[in-house]
């Protein structure tokens, strides 16, 4: 099966986070599986630009991507008039077009070349019709869904749903389009290597036989870092010394805030921060920590800085907006508490008093992503989506009918 995936920016842009590695995952799991799998893509890279070839295949785990120079002051929707014309060029080549972003250039210019060509084509929407993601530039998004982003979504052949609750948020909008199910993939190889914790951790000062919190994801108000800061100070008291360290960009400015929150509960010298960090060191962070906090106060896409850790065998403990914690709970690799201080603070120091059962939590969440999430599974649940859809023009699961069976324990 042919394929075409077209997104805004690609690895090794790893500064839009786990998005990207998302996405470059389930590309090459598709093409481990059987598909031919080619990527149109920008050279965005944040506030810079990717130092790549343009124009022509750069093949990435055996994907051939094509990366496409940004117009002037693009960034802001990801506006490249080349990757328009290459599509206006090549989609017919295609059995199925996936686009992977809901905001911007891409989707309207995919949506016209597909439509003209008779080519279907699936939406990937992550989250962004959540009604929180939906408040963010509300006018903006308001207007260009008006104007150009409904009409793109109702001639889709079908809207990419990561978990039901996301469905549900799609339905409340009434698209025309049909709905499906198929959760976000890791290559759970990449956290289940022998990393070696030691170094990092000497180097933030944490002593071998301390217990790690873990904070990972970009820092925002909305994820409630300062949630996590409460709950390192509620487990000081325990018999092993406590550490928390933050591992993701300081988006909003957070750090000197929390480090102040810190030094008022008398745990300041036991809060570290990494910064951006690319996978590797993310895998080995994850191999020195005892437990992830993910107290986001939003309705998430997926969860997955979440999936990452339990892949690490690292056991989870997040708000009741992560979906993948339902899941985790179920075979008890981690819990879900409402988004509060309190209810962090003590079930932070109820599963830190139990490390033997820290280590069963992990062992039994790795089982979970190596039977549900790990990429190459879920890549041939992705297929069979496609090759429906590129056969009868329908996905095999319709909204009214999703459920995560596949994750069912």
């Amino acid at each position: 099966m042919r394929i075409l995936y077209v997104c805004p920016y690609y690895t090794p842009a790893d500064v839009y986070g786990g998005p990207v590695r998302c996405l470059s995952d389930t590309c090459a799991a598709l093409a481990e599986a059987g598909a031919q799998v080619t990527v149109f893509t920008t050279d965005a890279n944040g506030h810079t630009r990717l130092t790549v070839p343009l124009g022509r295949p750069v093949y990435v785990d055996g994907v051939a991507v094509h990366y496409f120079p940004l117009a002037l002051n693009g960034l802001s929707c990801f506006c490249s008039p080349p990757l328009a014309a290459a599509l206006r060029a090549r989609v017919a080549e295609f059995d199925l077009v996936a686009v992977a972003c809901l905001w911007g250039h891409a989707l309207p210019a995919a949506a016209v070349a597909c439509t003209s060509f008779k080519v279907p084509y699936v939406v990937s929407v992550h989250g962004q019709l959540f009604p929180w993601a939906l408040a963010k530039g509300r006018t903006k998004k308001r207007l260009y869904l008006k104007l150009i982003g409904r009409r793109c979504l109702d001639r889709a052949a079908a809207i990419h749903c990561t978990d039901p609750v996301e469905v549900e948020a799609v339905a409340r909008l009434g698209f025309h389009s049909p709905s499906f199910v198929v959760p976000n993939p890791l290559r759970a190889s990449c956290f289940q290597r022998s990393q070696d914790a030691g170094p990092w951790r000497a180097r933030l000062g944490i002593p071998d036989g301390a217990l790690v919190l873990l904070f990972l994801g970009r820092l925002a108000r909305i994820k409630r870092p300062d949630i996590a800061v409460d709950a390192l100070a509620a487990a000081q008291p325990l018999e092993r010394e406590v550490h928390l360290v933050v591992v993701g960009p300081d988006e909003e400015g957070l750090r000197w805030q929390l480090v102040g929150q810190a030094r008022a509960l008398g745990c300041a010298s036991r809060l570290h921060f990494t910064g951006l960090v690319d996978r590797d060191a993310v895998a080995a962070v994850l191999q020195g920590s005892s437990l992830l906090l993910m107290p986001s106060e939003v309705q998430e896409n997926f969860g997955m800085a979440a999936l990452e850790a339990l892949a690490a065998g690292v056991p989870i403990l997040v708000s009741e907006g992560v979906p993948l914690g339902r899941w985790a709970e179920r075979v008890g690799a981690g819990r879900v508490v409402p988004c509060t201080k309190p209810a962090f603070r003590q079930a932070t120091v109820e599963l830190l008093a139990r490390p033997d059962q820290l280590q069963a939590m992990g062992e039994r969440g790795q089982e979970l992503v190596g039977r549900y999430l790990d990429a190459p599974v879920v890549a041939q649940q992705l297929l069979a989506q496609y090759r429906s859809i590129a056969a009868t023009g329908k996905p095999l699961q319709c909204v009214g009918g999703c459920a995560l069976t596949a994750l069912a324990p």
